[in-house]
């Protein structure tokens, strides 16, 4: 594993960029992606941003504009490409395209192993990717702006839970506060990513509640939705949505999970903890991602992945408390 500084100095080293997130991108990946691309052009680098998937609605940040959506991949040449936010084999569509870049460098804060890349930087410990990218920033010596400030501070407000969640620590916060400082407008960006729906969406979310199942005492909570209930609802299955975010509500749920079917017979499982270690559980079915929240992808019919999938995290949930107690 590279250290910061050595991420900076290969940055230094190079002139022509590629920046690249993960597919169904998030405020963190996106905050990040934005953060580091307005940080290299005001280093003089060439730099273009390249999505897999569409971005999400809603958001006024400078820059998404300016991010290529290529799905069939892209042509790296000669360029530089950075994986922000996730493994390189986690950018969805355009994972043929990066694994093929002459120079490759990834920067994230999920756990896992160091991974591909020529230079590789891992921080479990952050609380977003648009954190370390401030940290970087500023080993760079390349000072902020608003054009920074407002896609950082998105992404770590996305990534914090609009600041509730336990990887806010007093460091978050400082940095948030400088953020702040350079003419942001936090009641308008946490209402963009916490607070505006469409109208379609909010009728999905009254319909998935009203599935919503329970077991172990209400210590584990969990919805599905099929492709019927998204075409019924008029709600595109691909974009990113807080559908978990309710689910984890119930006041009694250690573990949530949400269930989409997004494509006939492809499942995308959302995990929601408050203590037991679920990204453990989802590296069972082949997924990863934070210790609290993580998430995984199956082909199979959504009843029977569901079924499956809640047995295992019914037995997984007394393991993780025994992990809690004895970690």
């Amino acid at each position: 594993m590279n250290t910061l500084g050595e991420v900076a100095v290969y940055l230094k080293s190079n002139d022509d960029f590629i920046i690249v997130g993960h597919e169904r991108p998030d405020h963190d990946s996106l905050g990040s992606m934005l953060g580091l691309y307005f940080g290299l052009r005001k280093m003089g680098k060439r730099c273009r941003l390249i999505s897999g998937d569409p971005i999400p609605a809603g958001l006024s940040w400078s820059g998404l504009d300016w991010i290529e959506y290529l799905p069939r991949g892209f042509d790296p040449g000669e360029s530089c490409v950075i994986v922000v936010d996730c493994e390189p084999e986690r950018t969805g569509s355009l994972a043929q395209s990066v694994l093929s870049a002459k120079r490759l460098v990834n920067i994230d804060h999920h756990e896992r192993e160091r991974g591909l890349g020529d230079v590789v930087y891992v921080a479990p410990k952050e609380a977003a990717t648009s954190v370390i990218i401030y940290r970087l920033l500023r080993e760079l010596g390349v000072s902020l702006s608003r054009e920074i400030a407002v896609p950082l501070y998105g992404g770590i407000l996305g990534d914090t839970g609009g600041f509730r969640y336990s990887n806010t620590t007093p460091e978050v916060l400082e940095i948030g506060a400088e953020l702040l400082r350079y003419d942001l407008e936090p009641d308008v960006l946490a209402r963009e990513i916490f607070a505006s729906h469409p109208l379609s969406f909010l009728r999905l979310l009254g319909h998935t509640l009203s599935k919503l199942e329970t077991t172990e005492d209400g210590r584990l909570v969990w919805a599905a939705v099929s492709l019927e209930d998204y075409e019924k609802f008029g709600w595109d299955p691909s974009q990113h949505d807080q559908l978990i975010s309710y689910i984890r509500a119930v006041d009694t749920a250690e573990i949530a999970i949400l269930f989409r079917e997004t494509e006939p017979n492809q499942i995308r499982i959302g995990f929601r903890a408050n203590n037991v270690d679920v990204g453990s559980l989802a590296r069972q079915f082949g997924g990863g991602g934070h210790r609290l929240a993580s998430g995984a992808s199956i082909t199979g019919d959504l009843d029977i992945v569901t079924a499956e999938v809640v047995e295992a995290a019914k037995e997984y949930l007394t393991v993780g408390e025994r992990y809690e107690r004895d970690s």
